[in-house]
């Protein structure tokens, strides 16, 4: 069995306890110290400090060849098929697609809390990407606005910039990558080379600061939103990667991708609800609490799924145990959604 670092650098070179968050971990973030998470096997040696991890899209570079995080595969039960391994062209992937990325442009237009996109986030920055789909919705997904956010150079882009960019491309992506076919090999690797780069240096830009905000709730939803967007990147590729080839790539470094799993502080409008959610007297109290999605994934044993909502938790919970109950829950949010 595979056993994952769950540790940064400097915690596992000083053999201490090392609490998991973004942009560093407690401990680095008490000492003042620069904070990388290499997460990887325990067994592969340490990467080089100034190294990143990757979403190249290259079938070579896959961590198992044939193991697939989401095991959504209820229906091959009677087959014999181990429910790990992803059969080319299941269309799984195309349903979760569908009903996160593909419906986010209409739930930004309605102004609701969406999959990793906050309506109430304020972002301090001059280019607003998700700005067409606020007036839009849907008919804002066209090629030329695409082409148009493409241009930017995300490596010189603020943070604040860069992660709305990377939102709005996610959208752009999914509607394009499904339904399958219409975009040749070259095509779609060229795209998520782009998302790879653009994953990569908002990443890059958590884990050495992000800027405070004008209150706690703003703080957090900044930090949520980067990790929620950060996790449905490498989604994204995943769900193109299974559809394909029949595995997920990079499925170990997404396992250990940390959020804040608490129900309902995602889904309040107000920082009056959001401290409410986390049951809390003031925003400063509320802090961070995060886990990773392995052990988000492994704590839903069906026994409570109060996602309050939240579908960004619902969904990685049906697609990481495709459990029949969670999938009842994920069903329901669909019907009571846009």
């Amino acid at each position: 069995m595979t056993v994952l670092r769950k540790a940064c650098r400097n915690c596992t070179f000083s053999k201490r306890k090392c609490v998991v968050q973004l942009p560093r971990c407690a401990r680095c973030a008490q000492k003042g110290l620069d904070c990388t998470y290499d997460l990887e096997p325990l067994s592969v040696p340490t990467a080089q400090p100034e190294s990143l991890p990757k979403l190249s899209f290259n079938p070579s570079s896959c961590d198992t060849p044939g193991y697939c995080v989401m095991k959504t595969f209820q229906s091959r039960a009677s087959t014999g098929i181990e429910p790990e391994y992803c059969r080319p062209g299941h269309l799984d992937a195309l349903e979760i697609v569908r009903m996160s990325y593909q419906r986010l442009p209409d739930l930004i237009r309605v102004g609701k809390p969406a999959f990793f996109i906050h309506p109430k986030l304020q972002l301090r920055s001059n280019r607003n990407h998700l700005a067409i789909f606020e007036r839009s919705g849907k008919s804002g997904v066209n090629y030329e606005n695409f082409q148009r956010l493409i241009q930017l150079d995300i490596k010189t882009a603020p943070v604040e910039e860069a992660l709305p960019a990377l939102q709005a491309l996610l959208i752009y992506l999914a509607s394009y990558f499904f339904p399958p076919g219409q975009l040749g090999e070259d095509t779609v690797e060229q795209f998520l080379n782009i998302l790879s780069e653009w994953t990569q240096t908002l990443l890059a830009s958590a884990q050495t600061g992000m800027p405070r905000g004008p209150s706690a709730w703003q703080e957090w939803l900044f930090g949520e939103s980067i990790r929620r967007t950060i996790v449905m990147s490498y989604a994204l590729v995943m769900a193109v990667s299974s559809f394909n080839y029949g595995y997920c790539s990079h499925w170990l470094f997404i396992e250990s991708l940390p959020f804040d799993k608490r129900p309902g502080l995602w889904m309040a409008e107000s920082p009056q609800a959001w401290i409410a959610a986390a049951r809390a007297r003031t925003g400063e109290e509320v802090g961070e609490q995060l886990n990773s999605f392995h052990e988000f994934a492994i704590s839903c044993d069906g026994s409570d799924l109060s996602f309050c909502g939240d579908e960004f938790l619902a969904l990685l919970a049906f697609a990481h145990n495709g459990k029949s109950d969670t999938a009842q829950s994920w069903c329901e949010l669909d019907r009571i959604g846009v």
